[in-house]
């Protein structure tokens, strides 16, 4: 019975609480579960009306980084909501080209954790190439047809406007049916000065399903650095916070690009501890090594 009542009992500091998620979008939808699971803790979403702040479409042009955007909708649902309030999230993606891969889209998404009853900010990030970002101009229904075929459409939804954009432009967001796809595209091109239409994936979190499961990736990966305590304050949200390279070569003992170990640090008191690499290696192959292999 004893044994028992052990393994029952919580291992998350946050069990019972709640979190605040600031969003326009239904992100609850992928963080939720994840927090209910690992965290034993509750989310809430807060209407707030991000939009302010940029939109993907391009109406409102986001005013500095992705990490700030996202730091901001958490202050700004605090300035509202007020004291009682002890934990908020936030997210905010960005999409192009990815970094290292040419030719390929990428979504990078980050999501901001304002802690106030333990007294610390945490972010997390994480890249993806699963998504089906993309924007072309069009002149047809066939050609629209086609791309709605590669962005996932209907369970991705498009947004389409006329190709030269003004502010008297209509523009359709949340397109998830042919129906209505054709008759924004009829519209579109009436009000078309070139008769061409702009149309893009609509990134949404609510109408984009993959970009839901990267936030799904993001949310477990938050959760389980808060499951984490320091080892010399006891604050939550202990984790990786870089490498150390040099791992030793094998044949002639010179230092390497490897990594060599993984730092763990925490958010709040800069105390630091090294860990060996997962997978155990503690030697590089000597076809890594400069001086080995030049």
């Amino acid at each position: 019975m004893e044994q028992a009542a052990l393994e029952k009992k919580s291992l998350s500091c946050y069990s019972g609480d709640c979190f605040v998620l600031a969003t326009k979008h239904a992100k609850s939808i992928a963080i939720a579960p994840i927090f209910s699971e690992k965290l034993e803790a509750s989310v809430v979403e807060y209407t707030l009306d991000t939009d302010q702040l940029g939109t993907f479409s391009g109406e409102v042009k986001r005013q500095g980084t992705a990490l700030e955007c996202a730091q901001k909708k958490c202050e700004l649902a605090l300035e509202i909501l007020g004291d009682k309030v002890e934990y908020v999230l936030a997210s905010e993606g960005s999409f192009g080209p990815h970094p290292y891969i040419p030719f390929l889209q990428c979504d990078h998404e980050i999501l901001y954790l304002i802690d106030r009853k333990h007294d610390f900010h945490l972010h997390v990030s994480h890249m993806s190439e699963k998504t089906n970002y993309n924007a072309k101009e069009i002149n047809s229904l066939e050609e629209l047809k086609a791309f709605a075929e590669k962005a996932l459409f209907p369970s991705h939804a498009l947004i389409m406007r006329p190709n030269i954009r003004t502010e008297q432009s209509p523009i359709f967001k949340g397109i998830d049916s042919v129906d209505d796809l054709e008759a924004a595209f009829t519209e579109c091109m009436k009000c078309s000065s070139d008769q061409k239409v702009w149309v893009e994936t609509d990134m949404r979190a609510q109408f984009n399903p993959s970009r839901m499961s990267v936030i799904a990736k993001l949310a477990e990966k938050l959760a389980e650095q808060l499951q984490a305590q320091c080892p010399n304050c006891e604050t939550p949200a202990w984790g990786k916070i870089g490498q150390e390279y040099g791992l030793i070569c094998s044949a002639c003992g010179s230092a390497t690009e490897q990594m060599k170990s993984e730092i763990f640090g925490c958010t709040k008191c800069d105390h630091q501890e090294k860990k060996a690499r997962k997978d155990g290696l503690e030697f590089a192959n000597p076809t890594y090594c400069n001086f080995c292999n030049p």
